[in-house]
């Protein structure tokens, strides 16, 4: 084929992709909609039906970070066999965030004219994988907000969430011995298995009526989670005891609440919102940095250091700090410490914690890769601290729009991605490989997010106003 007849198939192909991909969500959306659906509008989850899509969105979750982790860890061979540089490796890896950020806020009008063997070419599929998996955290975050108690939220969510790092040690630990012994190629195939076999599953619990009540009486035997779910409507925050009582009625009789406009003004003209954005960009920066370009670090200044061990290791560590952080979060909570104060103390100790690992590691010199690498251990572990803090602040922020509101929050997180990932890269390529800048600039924005969060992070209902006007409609 000629370069223009290569765009015309390129076109028709995005084309076709995204009617097939709009007309299946909109099929989905009929379907999980219906009023017989598990998913029908404000109906509380069972315990076992809260074990269950806590799994499930946990797995899910697993495997979208295990395919958004499989381009850092071939970054380096793919940087050689295309000849990119340190600034294009870093464009590639960035650009995966230019769709993923757009797609939290519902802004996807791109289109893209360009032939199959280019570096652009790369960054469009870079970019419309961002697109697809933008979509799993927000519509997470607002089905847990629909169908779980006040109180079971942040436990709920911050578990899930732990999916994403023990997606990377996955990709980390298979994608090495692919990468090893087969080629770049095959860890690609890999990472799009798992997600096809994941995707399965849950079109057969969304439209099979059948196959979840099959898993659910399994369910009936697993052991007891450490969240409770109980079935009752306590998902307003409301004193009032009339407005909990007419609630609890509304809900036994399975009435659909009215809908209430996200109080956008309220939520960007309070300080702690932002405060709790520069937190959350300041973490994800470090993050990002760390998980983008941590394989070009060690193959760059440690040769002979095995790839299982540092795309392993260090993600093994913020996966055991991600799962037990909400629980230690309820610990504290449980000794009398008020919210504001546990999502403070959670947040700040993980910021100052990878400043900390981030200074040492750019100051130390040593010919043991072994010492960076449980470095960066402590440093991840650190950051999995995050999901007992501001993580989990938008359930305490807007109980009854988290869907909404997370997919804002985590836009700004995702800017991170492009603008973060891309000027390592970029100060990489101007200083000459210099690390110890990349992970300097990382660490002071790190403090910076832990001062401006630990003086005004708060757990405010920034809409509690609005949740009760929602409750006197129902009059």
């Amino acid at each position: 084929f000629t370069s223009h007849e290569q765009k015309k198939i390129l076109i028709q192909l995005i084309i076709k992709q995204y009617i097939y991909y709009f007309s299946s969500m909109v099929r989905l959306k009929s379907k999980l909609f219906e009023p017989e659906d598990f998913f029908q509008a404000h109906k509380l989850w069972s315990k076992t039906e809260t074990r269950l899509w806590t799994i499930n969105f946990f797995i899910g979750t697993c495997v979208l970070y295990a395919s958004r982790a499989a381009l850092p860890i071939c970054a380096t061979v793919m940087a050689q066999e295309y000849g990119w540089n340190k600034e294009s490796s870093g464009t590639v890896m960035s650009c995966f965030f230019w769709g993923y950020a757009l797609t939290q806020f519902h802004y996807t009008n791109m289109a893209y004219f360009l032939p199959f063997y280019s570096l652009f070419f790369v960054l469009c599929v870079r970019v419309f994988t961002g697109v697809g998996q933008g979509f799993h955290l927000p519509c997470m975050a607002s089905m847990i907000s629909r169908h779980l108690k006040l109180n079971d939220k942040a436990k709920v969510f911050g578990f899930t969430l732990g999916g994403t790092h023990l997606g990377t040690v996955i990709a980390g630990g298979v994608g090495s011995l692919l990468l090893d012994f087969f080629g770049w190629r095959q860890f690609f195939q890999f990472a799009g298995l798992i997600s096809f076999v994941w995707w399965i599953l849950f079109r057969r619990l969304v439209s099979s009526k059948n196959f979840r009540t099959k898993i659910y009486n399994m369910g009936q035997k697993w052991p007891k989670p450490h969240f409770k779910a109980k079935n009752s409507f306590e998902t307003l925050p409301l004193k009032e005891e009339d407005y909990d009582r007419k609630a609890i009625n509304r809900e036994r009789q399975n009435v659909v609440l009215p809908p209430v406009d996200v109080p956008w003004h309220t939520l960007l003209t309070h300080p702690s919102f932002w405060a709790a954005v520069v937190a959350q960009y300041a973490g994800a920066n470090a993050y990002y940095t760390m998980f983008s370009w941590l394989p070009s670090y060690f193959h760059d200044n440690y040769p002979d250091a095995k790839g299982f061990v540092y795309n392993v290791i260090p993600s093994l560590g913020i996966v055991m700090t991600s799962v037990i952080s909400p629980t230690v979060a309820a610990k504290i909570l449980a000794k009398g410490k008020s919210v504001t104060f546990t999502r403070r103390i959670m947040e700040v100790s993980s910021l100052l914690g990878i400043s900390i690992c981030l200074i040492i590691v750019s100051l130390i010199s040593t010919s043991n890769y072994i010492v960076p690498v449980l470095i960066f251990t402590t440093a991840m572990s650190f950051r999995g601290l995050h999901h007992g803090g501001v993580a989990v602040n938008v359930p305490d922020f807007a109980p009854n729009h988290t869907g909404a509101v997370f997919g804002l929050f985590n836009s700004f997180s995702a800017i991170t991605g492009f603008i973060g990932v891309f000027f390592a890269g970029k100060i990489l390529q101007l200083t000459g490989n210099n690390w110890s800048m990349v992970f300097i600039f990382t660490a002071l924005q790190s403090i910076i997010g832990a001062i401006v969060y630990g003086l005004l992070g708060t757990d405010y209902y920034l809409v509690k106003d609005y949740i009760i006007q929602w409750v006197l409609q129902m009059d």
